[in-house]
């Protein structure tokens, strides 16, 4: 084998058939990705809110009833502070 000649080892050859060249697509940024959204409906909401309040103390429910049903519950204090209380604790809603 001679390989001190400029034609290279296996002489002169020809250019061969072309072959297509794919195109080069840039990868796409992580931010134009689509991606994955959650929305809650206010029923749903409402709904988590209700299942995560504390359990109801089935006594005390029976005593504020024999209040009511005796008188004794709805006393003037108490409506102004069961009114004073709802209004904030609701006030982002009322306003």
């Amino acid at each position: 084998m001679d390989i001190g000649r400029t034609e290279g080892v296996g002489g002169p050859g020809g250019v061969g058939e072309t072959r297509p060249v794919s195109k080069v697509i840039p990868p796409v940024p992580s931010s134009l990705l689509p991606t994955d959204r959650v929305e809650i409906s206010e029923t749903a909401r409402l709904i988590s809110e209700a299942l995560s309040l504390p359990a109801v103390r089935a006594e005390r429910v029976e005593e504020v009833r024999r209040l009511i049903q005796s008188g004794r519950f709805e006393t003037e204090a108490r409506l102004e502070g069961a009114l004073r209380k709802f209004l904030e604790e609701n006030r982002d809603v009322l306003e």
